[in-house]
């Protein structure tokens, strides 16, 4: 475990400096494990997969799994692929929380063909919907809704098919 009063996060998926500063601001209790040459580069803002095109060398793959798998939780599904996702929950017994960015986070959960006592021990939570309603609705909507939680006994096929859909 991390420090006392810590949480320990491994960044999984692509995430602006911008965005990692404001994370660091708004919560000084996390440790932020990031190093932005593991992670491919965004095509665009909010691109969580990265350029497809990108690889990693056999030596950064390793590296990038040694930091995933000293966290506690993680921030999007390492390299958006339910298997490096069981192989990460199977890793990491100290993994609590998994943070979907995407929509489809539960999709790639149930894909990851994780067992009943890793989804009691992983809570899974998404961003999907914050922005489903236009923002010109309700101004301060996308900004106060809570994320989606995931329990362990609730993860099923309509569950997980349910929260893919956004709901």
């Amino acid at each position: 475990m991390g420090a006392p009063g810590r949480l320990r996060v491994a960044v999984a998926a692509p995430l602006s400096e911008e965005n990692r500063a404001r994370l660091r601001e708004l919560e000084p209790r996390i440790d932020l494990v990031v190093d932005q040459d593991l992670l491919p580069p965004m095509c665009w803002p909010g691109d969580f997969a990265g350029d497809p095109a990108w690889r990693r060398t056999p030596a950064r793959q390793h590296a990038y799994e040694a930091a995933l798998d000293s966290a506690e939780a993680l921030y999007g599904i390492p390299d958006v692929n339910p298997s490096a996702l069981a192989r990460t929950v199977r890793e990491n017994g100290r993994l609590r929380w998994v943070h979907t960015m995407a929509a489809g986070g539960g999709s790639q959960v149930k894909a990851a063909g994780l067992s009943s006592e890793e989804l009691g021990r992983v809570a899974f939570t998404t961003s999907a919907g914050v922005h489903g309603q236009p923002l010109a609705d309700s101004p301060s909507s996308a900004c106060s809704r809570e994320p989606k939680i995931f329990p362990a006994s609730t993860v099923s096929s309509a569950t997980v098919s349910g929260a893919a859909a956004g709901r």
